[in-house]
């Protein structure tokens, strides 16, 4: 185990080097001057200069991402020039939020993913099954930008069941089951394109386990049909769900700044919109770091939990 952690890690270095290249040239291959959006278009030319020069942008590319790449090393994510503050002491109280809605969403992605795949496998070709499948294909169909729309109007507009922004009622901020009142609409609309993959592929597995040798051969032992189910054949699926809720986490992290934006969820996603409207390179780029960071560790850890439920089989 300890090797297999060790080599995954060291695998993660190159990707990481990676990844962090991608973000930082993406930024500066996008049409415009930044220098220029930051000062406004009313400022002077020795004024752009000036701040040209200041944040390096008259080196070369290379050197920059260097010198960039150096001072991440350091943690230092750099400064923002439209919030006048370090980007890293903007993103602490950000990645909070987005981890707090991630983890509302995570939840429904494997509490419903896990009953609806369960569900249509032991029901396979039957009407139980047909239902789930074409739910799922419809769950994974909608954008999610619209989905949360949708739920806003109705719920929120409509209904008026739920609040329409934030993370907390302004006028008397309260704890966890206010947090939970708000986010309920944004963690649905984040989680419903992952609860159709998860429950199709866990349910492909799970149909594969069962049409296996040795599950015929506990059947044929008069083993009731629900322990069957619900002990040898989730167990022996387990691995692929585990994996793929996994890979889950990376996208619902950042597919979430569209439910961020659209419910005004004071998260990454929505400091990363406001930080492309005001062309806040170092902000992008910060931003865009993490959501790509969490990404590789939440597939690292799934890799990981795999690798411990394998051995226990042993």
């Amino acid at each position: 185990m300890a090797r297999f952690i060790l080599m995954r890690l060291l695998q993660m270095i190159p990707v990481l080097l990676g990844v962090s290249f991608v973000v930082f040239i993406s930024v500066y291959l996008v049409p415009g001057d930044v220098a220029r959006t930051l000062l406004g278009y009313q400022a002077s030319e020795t004024a752009v200069q000036a701040l040209r020069e200041e944040m390096g942008l008259n080196r070369p590319m290379l050197v920059q991402y260097w010198i960039w790449l150096s001072d991440l090393l350091r943690l230092d994510l750099g400064f923002s020039g439209a919030l006048r503050m370090p980007v890293a002491e903007v993103l602490g109280g950000k990645i909070v939020n987005s981890l707090v809605l991630m983890g509302f969403s995570l939840f429904l992605v494997v509490a419903i993913g896990f009953v609806l795949s369960t569900y249509a496998a032991t029901r396979f070709r039957k009407l139980g099954d047909r239902l789930t499948v074409f739910a799922t294909l419809v769950m994974a169909s909608v954008p999610t930008f619209w989905l949360g729309i949708l739920l806003l109007y109705v719920f929120s507009i409509q209904l008026q069941l739920f609040p329409i922004s934030g993370m907390y009622d302004m006028y008397d901020p309260g704890g966890f089951w206010q947090l939970l009142h708000h986010a309920t609409l944004p963690a649905v609309a984040t989680a419903a394109s992952a609860i159709a993959i998860v429950t199709r592929v866990s349910r492909s597995a799970m149909i594969d386990v069962n049409s296996r040798t040795y599950m015929r051969a506990i059947r044929s032992r008069g083993i009731t049909p629900a322990r069957v189910n619900y002990v040898h054949m989730v167990r022996n699926a387990l691995p692929a769900f585990v994996n793929i809720s996994g890979l889950q986490v990376g996208y619902l992290f950042g597919s979430a700044i569209f439910s961020e934006i659209i419910f005004n969820w004071p998260g990454i996603g929505l400091q990363l919109y406001n930080a492309i409207l005001q062309r806040d390179a170092p902000m992008i780029q910060g931003c865009s770091l993490v959501i790509a960071l969490t990404f590789v560790i939440s597939n690292f850890l799934a890799d990981l939990i795999v690798r411990m439920l394998d051995a226990g089989k042993r």
